[in-house]
């Protein structure tokens, strides 16, 4: 009986085609918006886990929000300093006993001036061990060399890097760390070139190197060092001026960092002092549980560390792209919100053209109850067919985007859409949000224009009173 009714006053009324309209194009450009950015957030997940940053980071607390980056602070001849996790040690022996925690891998992070012959290049660098990375992280491929060892001596350039500098396997590539008015130079051999599965602008700017070496031109306080290391601090007014030409360069560095030195600085490849510890987890889909469970443990053990998903790890990209969805769903909620007051206003309108009818039927015996119901049937079935209009808009919309091949050339966009092209995905999760929002706002634009008729006296009502 209500559906029947319901339905029927419907199909009398053009205003309800009005409101199906506009609530289905809200939704219409809910499900689009989305499905763009679920595709999109997938694809940057899938990149970064099985690329650089696994499935859970360890990260010390700081002040600011640390990335596998630090704090993305740029060469600017100044270094911010990364705390280390600690205690290393306890933490690490913690992670092992997690069942559904795979592998860890520590890393330390830092940035530096990357030198071969003239050119040079600011970059990241990731202290690890080559072999475990290259291991743990399936998405790089090594196409030349070899990746170092455990207590070896090595660097590892993308090929993108390699190209750009002009070196090869076995050349030797410098760092160099301003402190100040200082600088730390260390030279370093190339041990192997690697290709990630999808190119970005975030993995380019990573070059993974040996940790001691990393921690000598950091200059990690906590570090025991050999008391024959010396830093190669040069007291120069003029960076520049240091580099006039390749053979002073060299020069340099042959003074700087000779084969006892460095006999000296891998005996801290057992060092404590790690910035970060990276896991990876048996199975991808436990990552919200085990960070729980991690977080649990560090906090009854009062551990100043933390356990963070790829999101917060990643660096800027990350956050860009979760800033950007939330952005573009708010603009959608206000839109929705508009469009609450103009339905509100339309159903309003046609529950006072309908007072002489609710008034009869409340004469003949319907009660507040039965008047009540009938309307939310027409609430909810307007609800649902602009819902369901504005699911299928939303995934031919999706379809036309997959379908119009979009691509980018702007490396930014790339690094933000996580490749060259424009990709969108519709989920379950997508148009079960977008379907409650359709099904919420019908059933709260209900709400007063049903109380306003209730609120009228039969007789009045039969009358024709308003």
């Amino acid at each position: 009986m209500f559906f029947y009714l319901a339905i029927k006053n419907i199909i009398a009324r053009k205003s309800s085609a009005v409101i199906v309209a506009f609530i289905a194009f809200a939704i219409m450009l809910l499900v689009a918006t989305n499905a763009v950015f679920d595709s999109t957030e997938h694809g940057v997940e899938e990149t970064f886990t099985h690329s650089f940053c696994g499935d859970i980071v360890i990260r010390p607390f700081f002040e600011t929000q640390l990335s596998l980056f630090g704090d993305d602070t740029p060469v600017t001849g100044e270094l911010s300093s990364i705390p280390n996790v600690i205690p290393f040690d306890e933490i690490e022996k913690e992670l092992l006993q997690i069942d559904e925690i795979e592998r860890t891998l520590p890393q330390v992070s830092g940035t530096a001036m990357m030198e071969a012959g003239s050119e040079r290049v600011p970059v990241t660098l990731f202290g690890v061990d080559g072999e475990k990375y290259a291991e743990m992280m399936n998405a790089l491929s090594i196409s030349e060399g070899r990746p170092f060892s455990e207590g070896e001596k090595g660097l590892m350039l993308t090929k993108k890097h390699a190209d750009e500098l002009g070196v090869k396997i076995g050349d030797t590539v410098q760092f160099t760390v301003a402190d100040g008015i200082s600088f730390r130079i260390r030279a370093v051999p190339l041990t192997a070139v690697y290709e990630y599965a999808v190119e970005n602008a975030t993995l380019d700017k990573i070059v993974l190197i040996d940790a001691p070496t990393l921690r000598a031109l950091l200059d990690m306080s906590d570090t025991v060092q050999n008391e024959t290391i010396e830093e190669a601090d040069f007291m120069l007014d003029d960076f520049d001026s240091l580099f006039d030409s390749a053979s002073d360069t060299q020069a340099v560095v042959t003074e700087t960092i000779s084969d006892d030195v460095f006999e000296n600085e891998v005996q801290e490849a057992k060092s404590a002092s790690w910035n970060f510890i990276i896991c990876r987890l048996k199975d991808a889909k436990d990552t919200k549980k085990v960070m729980h469970k991690i977080n649990r443990i560090f906090k009854e053990k009062d551990y100043p560390a933390e356990a963070v998903n790829w999101r917060k790890s990643a660096g800027n990209t990350a956050i860009y792209l979760y800033w950007m969805r939330l952005i573009l769903n708010v603009g959608i909620i206000i839109v929705l919100f508009s469009g609450f007051i103009v339905i509100n206003n339309t159903l309003v309108i046609n529950v006072l053209d309908r007072i002489r009818e609710i008034g009869t039927m409340r004469a003949i015996g319907a009660n507040k109850r039965f008047v009540s119901a009938m309307c939310m049937t027409e609430t909810f079935i307007i609800a649902c067919a602009a819902g369901v209009l504005g699911i299928i808009a939303g995934a031919a919309v999706s379809a036309m985007i997959n379908a119009a091949h979009i691509s980018f050339s702007n490396l930014f966009l790339i690094q933000l859409f996580g490749g060259a092209r424009l990709v969108t995905k519709i989920t379950a999760q997508n148009i079960l949000h977008s379907a409650a929002v359709a099904l919420i706002l019908g059933l709260l634009s209900w709400i007063y224009p049903v109380s306003a008729a209730l609120k009228a006296i039969p007789v009045q009502a039969m009358q024709g009173a308003k």
